[in-house]
């Protein structure tokens, strides 16, 4: 998948908390879904965001869930 323009690594940041907010409790799937990114791109930047605190992680079975 193509890097979206004019994305870069804080703006990404910036749609996934407002993802976050409105839905609070999101697989990784459903937030790549949603922004319309790939997977790998969301599950790097939700890793970022977790190694900054500014939200949580719930994982079930090989399954991870992202909340604020």
């Amino acid at each position: 998948m193509p890097k979206k323009r004019g994305f870069g690594p804080e703006r990404y940041r910036e749609e996934i908390m407002n993802v976050l907010k409105k839905e609070p409790f999101m697989s990784t799937a459903e937030i790549c879904n949603e922004l319309n990114m790939g997977y790998e791109t969301g599950f790097k930047y939700l890793k970022v965001l977790f190694a900054e605190k500014k939200i949580k992680l719930k994982k079930v079975g090989n399954r991870h869930f992202w909340f604020v």
